[in-house]
């Protein structure tokens, strides 16, 4: 792998900062990394990426994990991911944030998540007890899918949001909308919660394709996407006939059951 010595380096800074920070043990399993790996200069190819990941948005990150990814051999995604799970328990703790790093690292590896899983539970159990697992009593309120959260209710997904400080006149736009979308739709559609999204899609949709609106939080308005349509709401009154009959249409070209 030594022509993919900066990918591999990329890959393993990305899951080393799941956690927000790289702490001495992190470090020190750098060199180890290094001299397991025969890779002469691996050690400092990742410090260089940690001490530049401030500068990265979270998205740019992500690209710069999928293009990492996709310049290694097949026969050599197992060895990176293995080797990216290792940086992931160097310090005895695993998180949620971690969990869903190492899924999203093997979907960049095109390692299927079970697995992913498989591999994850076989190095924690050479851990033999040493691991701390550091999740929140509320696991169950939201899900990781692919390394992306989403979450199980409405509930939580506006208790996240009050936390998070969103404008409540905003948080009233995304509840009305789950009402007259529920009121409706009814069983013909499903409404998905993610940290930057709700979305309306179809329960029998005709293709793959089965989102018919995007509701993108922004931090002053709620961008409402469907079908090439773009419109930006600050209130309910903003969610006027017109968008309503434009979602409306839209789910009928894409739903086996149309309304």
């Amino acid at each position: 792998m030594k022509d993919n010595l900066t990918d591999l380096a990329s890959i393993l800074a990305v899951s080393m900062l799941s956690d927000g920070e790289v702490g001495n043990e992190e470090m020190l399993l750098i060199d180890d990394l290094e001299h397991d790996t025969e890779l002469p200069g691996l050690g400092a190819a990742i410090k260089q990426i940690v001490s530049m990941a401030h500068l990265f948005s979270d998205e740019q990150l992500t690209e710069l994990l999928f293009s990492s990814a996709s310049k290694f051999k097949s026969e050599d995604k197992p060895k990176v991911f293995e080797a990216a799970i290792s940086t992931l328990l160097a310090d005895g703790i695993i998180t949620e944030d971690e969990i869903s790093n190492i899924l999203t690292i093997a979907e960049a590896l095109e390692i299927p998540a079970e697995k992913a899983v498989a591999r994850l539970l076989f190095q924690v159990q050479e851990k033999e007890g040493d691991l701390v697992v550091d999740v929140e009593e509320t696991l169950e309120d939201y899900i990781v899918v692919g390394g992306k959260t989403r979450y199980t209710s409405w509930n939580s997904f506006q208790n996240m949001l009050v936390e998070n400080n969103y404008p409540s006149e905003l948080i009233d736009v995304l509840k009305q909308t789950r009402e007259w979308t529920e009121s409706t739709f009814g069983d013909k559609a499903i409404i998905n919660y993610t940290p930057n999204f709700m979305t309306l899609a179809c329960t029998h949709p005709i293709s793959r394709a089965k989102t018919f609106c995007f509701a993108r939080l922004k931090p002053n308005f709620i961008r409402f996407e469907y079908t090439g349509n773009v419109d930006d709401i600050k209130n309910y009154s903003d969610f006027s006939n017109k968008v309503q009959v434009g979602l409306i249409d839209y789910f009928n070209q894409l739903s086996e059951v149309k309304i």
